[in-house]
């Protein structure tokens, strides 16, 4: 009895890729392990990554059950055959939700929603200037090495920083969730608000136009008292918390404009305080 040996999935794009094609393998392989794309062989998710000359006709010649091409070669994710408006990721991903999305939630539909078009205009040269200025991930993502060697580093690196955008995209549009259940009131600052949630954070509130922000971790017992402006001293806060919570580790922040109870940079600070008695200190400070 003979064993039977499955050549190993081969995905193409070319060498020295782009942040594009970078992302096209990267959200075919993980829109493979979340069960979509099921046309294609599941073992296309951990299939090896091969780098080729640019071309615009080596998929037409080449492509097959066992070789997909991204971004080059004239084949279905290669924009480069007149897909004015689209990049190799978009096309996958307009693939992904024609013939189902497998196990994506809603939130992470939204959030590659975002990715995808925020790589797409990059590709599409219509991004901000800051997409391509010096701190961008278009500056550093490619090592301009035309080696294969440079070329699965380059992919590496890029598919790890995807990984990391796609979960603070997820946090965001869980944040939008829950900002909608905030807790709006007056105090002495100005225009405040207060939200229990374990996704809003200091960027995510900075322009949604409140003077003062309560944060509030139920799960953590962690919480945080901010205000995006410049003229605002969140000192007489932080006094009337050490009043109730002397030792609980409430950290007034230098620039006086946060004041804190716990953070991932101090997970072992809790507050004993409810959201409600946090949000009467903040109306009585």
């Amino acid at each position: 009895m003979y064993a039977t040996i499955t050549a190993m999935k081969t995905l193409v794009t070319h060498i020295n890729p782009h942040l594009d094609d970078i992302s096209a393998i990267w959200l075919f392989k993980r829109s493979l392990r979340a069960g979509a794309l099921k046309k294609f062989h599941p073992d296309f998710k951990d299939g090896q990554i091969k780098f080729i000359n640019a071309s615009r006709d080596a998929a037409l010649k080449e492509e097959s059950e066992e070789k997909i091409f991204f971004g080059t070669g004239g084949g279905k994710y290669d924009e480069h055959k007149g897909d004015l408006e689209d990049c190799a990721a978009s096309l996958v991903w307009k693939d992904v939700k024609a013939s189902g999305t497998g196990d994506f939630t809603e939130i992470e539909i939204k959030a590659m929603d975002d990715l995808i078009e925020w790589n797409r205009l990059i590709d599409l040269g219509r991004g901000t200037n800051y997409d391509f200025g010096p701190y961008s991930v278009q500056a550093f993502i490619r090592s301009r090495e035309s080696t294969q060697e440079d070329s699965i580093k380059s992919y590496e690196l890029g598919a790890e920083v995807l990984d990391r955008i796609f979960e603070i995209l997820k946090r965001i549009k869980r944040a939008d969730k829950d900002w909608e259940g905030r807790l709006e009131f007056e105090s002495q600052f100005g225009k405040s608000a207060a939200v229990a949630s374990e996704t809003v954070d200091r960027s995510f509130t900075r322009d949604k136009g409140f003077d003062l922000i309560l944060m509030y971790d139920p799960k953590f017992k962690s919480a945080q008292f901010f205000t995006p402006s410049f003229e605002i001293d969140l000192e007489p806060i932080y006094t009337k918390l050490i009043e109730k919570e002397p030792d609980s580790g409430w950290f007034l922040h230098q620039s006086h404009h946060m004041v804190i109870c716990g953070s991932s940079s101090a997970p072992e600070h809790k507050t004993e305080l409810s959201f409600e008695e946090l949000v009467q200190i903040a109306e009585s400070a």
